[in-house]
């Protein structure tokens, strides 16, 4: 194993040791000891262009749309064609019907995709710099990294298929790489040489640390601070290293084939491996766009994202088309599920039973809305009841968010979901991202407090 493969392992890029390039708040706080209760275990998973409302929402008699409820989801009317593969699972799902991802309409205008993918996640404001947008605070997985990390083992991986939307950021202008290739992650995850390497390793960075103390001395209040960031780094990359080294724990080495449903069905192994082994607690998996052979049928003419994504209240062939692409990824989610759920957990019943999983997307639907945001949620049964359907009432509200129809409403803003899942992690928070927004009108928004009714 050479310096570059040793680094990949450990979870730094090369450039990651260089002088202020590590932002202190993706530093490990605390080991989560064993014998504190089950090992909880966060996976976010976002897809592009977002749902198609009508078709993912589920009726249930007697239930009005201008009223907060929630009901048991078998009691539904009937599946919608979006959900309808995820229902094997219903006892497992929480599926909420009526929020927003509001606070993108606030934001800088334009980039409705990028502002989309950075607001989902991280809940807080967007930064242009050039022509790219950035987070200016980290996302809610590296929040729960932070917390839940053991300072052995990676804090979190970041994985993708087809060049997924970049929504993993360990802070401001901190945007994570995602890999793409299922066995580079397993090597990543399972690879470390358990031979003479960590010794020598080990050795390695005994003698950065001294270095970086060599240089306080020399070095400014602010560079000093810096560099005290960058040896406690090091020796937690010494710990990590001999923590990887002495595993005692080994997966299965993923099965690649070459469509895109290979290609999720291989990184769901890592990740089920990943969870199993302790390596982490925490991964994002960023789905790109479906190719053209992975759906029933294809647009009559075009491509999914300019004919289908971006017609969707125009044609009703592009609102098909949406309402089958979403299906297949629920497929996805069900079969994910199934792993986690028939994969026995060490420390009892299934990895599921430990485990959150969080699906949602970069916008609320492919016409550039934010309106009606669709999200699902699997597991995470100690935090709250499961096998539920929320639904939350849209209003004419003071955050401007234009409909379709050319109204103006509002659902929940999503940050106090977001709050909810950093609270199911063992969060102390009342707010992720922003803490409140003012309108245009002046008004200001309350985004604190976790989701009522969750």
């Amino acid at each position: 194993m050479n310096r570059r493969q040793l680094l990949a392992a450990l979870g730094l890029g090369a450039g990651g040791l260089a002088l202020g390039g590590i932002s202190p708040i993706m530093r490990p706080r605390r080991v989560q000891a064993q014998d504190a209760g089950p090992i909880r275990r966060l996976l976010i998973i976002s897809n592009g262009h977002g749902n198609v409302h009508e078709n993912f929402r589920m009726t249930f008699s007697g239930r009005p749309d201008t009223a907060q409820w929630e009901a048991p989801i078998n009691e539904t009317d009937a599946w919608s064609p979006i959900l309808a593969p995820l229902q094997r699972h219903s006892a497992r799902l929480n599926v909420l019907d009526g929020l927003s991802l509001a606070t993108p309409e606030l934001d800088l205008p334009g980039y409705r995709h990028e502002k989309g993918w950075i607001h989902a996640w991280t809940g807080n404001l967007a930064e242009l710099t050039g022509r790219n947008l950035f987070a200016t605070t980290p996302s809610l997985d590296q929040l729960v990294a932070r917390e839940i990390a053991r300072m052995d083992r990676l804090p979190s991986i970041e994985l993708s298929i087809d060049d997924g939307r970049p929504v993993s950021h360990a802070g401001r202008q901190q945007q994570l790489p995602m890999e793409e290739s299922p066995i580079a992650a397993y090597n990543r995850l399972f690879g470390a040489d358990t031979g003479a390497i960590p010794g020598t390793a080990a050795a390695v960075l005994d003698f950065a640390q001294q270095e970086y103390a060599l240089l306080g001395a020399g070095l400014s209040p602010a560079d000093s601070l810096r560099a005290e960031q960058h040896r406690t780094l090091i020796e937690g990359l010494r710990g990590r290293l001999q923590g990887l080294s002495t595993l005692g724990c080994e997966g299965e080495p993923p099965l690649m084939g070459e469509g895109y449903d290979d290609a999720f069905d291989a990184h769901i192994d890592v990740i089920t491996a990943a969870f199993t082994c302790d390596v982490t607690r925490v991964a994002t998996l960023s789905l790109g766009d479906l190719p053209p052979s992975a759906l029933p049928f294809q647009p009559t003419s075009g491509n999914v994202h300019d004919s289908w994504a971006h017609e969707l209240y125009a044609r009703e062939e592009a609102k098909r088309g949406m309402t089958a692409y979403m299906a297949v990824h629920a497929a996805q989610i069900a079969r994910l599920l199934d792993r986690l759920e028939a994969i026995e957990d060490p420390q009892g019943g299934s990895l599921l039973d430990h485990t959150l999983v969080a699906w949602g997307s970069e916008m609320a639907d492919g016409w550039h809305g934010y309106e009606r945001y669709c999200v699902v949620l699997a597991g995470g049964g100690w935090a709250w009841p499961t096998g539920r359907y929320l639904h939350f009432p849209y209003r004419t509200g003071p955050i401007t968010v234009v409909a379709p129809d050319g109204k103006v409403r509002s659902g929940v803003p999503h940050q106090h979901l977001l709050v909810s899942l950093a609270k199911a992690m063992g969060l102390d928070v009342d707010a992720v991202g922003l803490s409140s927004i003012m309108t245009r009108d002046g008004e200001l928004v309350d985004l604190t407090g976790a989701l009522e009714g969750l």
